[in-house]
C-alpha cells in the first residue's frame, strides 16, 4: 500500500516534533499542567475495557460557551494540536480491581481487566476512580479523574450502534468548508441535534431493566480529542450516553485527514460484535461518509446479526439515487431491512412495526420533529421534514 510509508513518516515526524516541541516548552517554561481525561468504557465477555489520556491542559477541556468566531477557532486549534505527556504513572481504582498503568508516548493508557465477578443485573454503569501521579518534568500535585463503563444487562435485547457526525448531530462533516463554523464550534451548547434523535434513541435503548436495557456505541472517525463534546452534547440533548469508540490523530493523522473512514469503522464495529456475541444490533449512520458501505460488509460479514440499517440522509436535494441506494439494496437482498430519510421518522415506523420500540414511538418521534419544524435554520441547507 502506496500509503502504509506516508503514515509510518507522519507518526515518525509526530514522535520527533512532540520531544522537540516539550524540549522547547520546557526551556522557556512554557509546559502547562497536566491532566487526566478517562473515555467511557464497556464491560464484555467477563473484561472491562476502558482507555484514557494524559495531556497538558490547555484550558480546552473546561473552556465556557463561546460565540466568538476567533475564540472557537484558537480553542479548535488547541483541541487538535495537543502536547500529549508519556511515561506518566496513573493509578486506577474500581469493582474490577486496584493498580496502575503507565501512558505511552502519545499520552495515552488503557485497562483490559477482569470483571467476571460483575453482575449485569446491577446499575448499568460501574464506576471507576483514576488518579494521575507523576509525570517526568512536570510538578503537580496528583490529579484526579470519575469514569465508569457500561455494563449490559442480560435482559437487553439489541445493540445500538450509531455513527456521530451528522447522524446525531449536525456537523456539516460531509461539506467540511460549507460549515467550517460549525466544525470548529468547541462546546456541545453550540452544537444541534437532528430532530427526533432523542426520542427515538431513548426508545430503542428502553427495555425490561430500565432506560438504559439496550446499549448504545458510538463509532465514528472523529478523534478522540473531540469526545468531550460529544459526552456534554449528549447529555445536554437527553441521548443516551454509550462508550465511543473514536480514531487516534496520533496514530491515522492521514487517514482523517484524507477521510478514510472505512478501515475505522468496520474494526471497530467487528471489534463490538465480537465482544457481544449474543447480541443482535441495529445499524444507524449517515449518506455523508460511506456508512451504507460500511454496514453492507457488516452485514455480510455477520450474517443475522443485523436487525435493521437506518440512514440519515445530509444530502443536498436531487442528488439522491446512486451509491448510498446501491449498498442499501445490496443490505436488503441480505435479508436487512432499511430506511433512509432526513429525519428518523420512517427508522421509527419500522423499529415500532418490528417490536423493538413502544408502541408510540413513532408518533412521539414525529412530535419531536414537528417541534424544530420552525427552525429550519439551525440545520443549514437541510429542511425538516416530517415524514409518516
Amino acid at each position: 500500500m502506496i500509503l502504509d510509508p506516508l503514515r509510518a513518516f507522519g507518526r515518525s515526524f509526530l514522535r520527533r516534533s512532540r520531544v522537540l516541541r516539550f524540549t522547547v516548552k520546557r526551556a522557556v517554561g512554557l509546559t502547562d499542567r497536566p491532566t487526566l481525561v478517562v473515555y467511557p468504557g464497556r464491560v464484555a465477555d467477563g473484561r472491562l475495557r476502558i482507555l484514557g489520556r494524559v495531556l497538558e491542559d490547555e484550558g480546552v477541556f473546561d473552556a465556557p460557551h463561546s460565540n466568538s468566531t476567533l475564540r472557537n477557532l484558537w480553542l479548535t486549534f488547541k483541541r487538535y494540536e495537543t502536547d500529549e505527556i508519556g511515561g506518566a504513572l496513573v493509578r486506577y481504582e474500581g469493582p474490577a480491581g486496584a493498580g496502575e498503568v503507565v501512558s505511552d508516548a502519545e499520552g495515552y493508557f488503557s485497562l483490559d481487566l477482569d470483571a467476571a465477578h460483575l453482575r449485569d443485573d446491577d446499575a448499568p454503569w460501574t464506576p471507576l476512580r483514576f488518579q494521575l501521579e507523576t509525570a517526568r518534568g512536570y510538578d503537580f500535585q496528583p490529579v484526579e479523574a470519575e469514569a465508569r463503563a457500561r455494563v449490559v444487562s442480560s435482559h437487553a435485547r439489541f445493540g445500538v450502534i450509531s455513527d456521530i457526525d451528522d447522524t446525531i448531530i449536525h456537523t456539516g462533516a460531509f461539506k467540511m468548508l460549507r460549515h467550517w463554523r460549525i466544525v470548529t464550534a468547541n462546546s456541545a451548547e453550540a452544537r444541534t441535534a437532528f430532530p427526533g434523535v432523542s426520542e427515538f434513541y431513548r426508545a430503542l435503548c428502553d427495555g425490561a431493566a430500565g432506560p438504559q436495557t439496550n446499549p448504545v456505541f458510538y463509532v465514528s472517525s472523529s478523534p478522540w480529542n473531540l469526545s468531550d463534546i460529544f459526552e456534554r452534547f449528549m447529555a445536554l440533548k437527553n441521548i443516551p450516553a454509550g462508550p465511543m469508540l473514536l480514531r487516534s490523530l496520533s496514530s491515522d493523522a492521514l487517514g482523517w485527514l484524507l477521510r478514510r473512514h472505512r478501515d475505522h469503522k468496520d474494526a471497530a464495529i467487528d471489534q463490538l460484535l465480537a465482544e457481544y456475541p449474543s447480541l443482535c444490533f441495529v445499524l444507524i449512520g449517515d449518506s455523508g461518509q460511506k456508512d451504507a458501505t460500511v454496514y453492507a460488509g457488516v452485514v455480510e460479514r455477520h450474517p443475522g446479526r443485523i436487525l435493521a440499517v437506518h440512514i440519515h440522509d445530509v444530502r443536498p436535494t436531487g442528488t439522491g439515487g446512486g451509491e448510498v441506494e446501491r449498498e442499501l439494496r445490496r443490505i436488503e437482498a441480505a435479508g436487512v431491512p432499511t430506511t433512509l430519510g432526513r429525519t428518523l421518522g420512517a427508522a421509527a415506523a419500522h423499529a415500532e412495526a418490528a417490536g423493538l420500540v413502544a408502541g408510540g414511538t413513532h408518533a412521539a418521534v414525529l412530535a419531536e420533529i414537528a417541534d424544530e419544524a420552525n427552525k429550519p435554520e439551525r440545520f443549514g441547507p437541510f429542511p425538516v421534514i416530517v415524514q409518516p
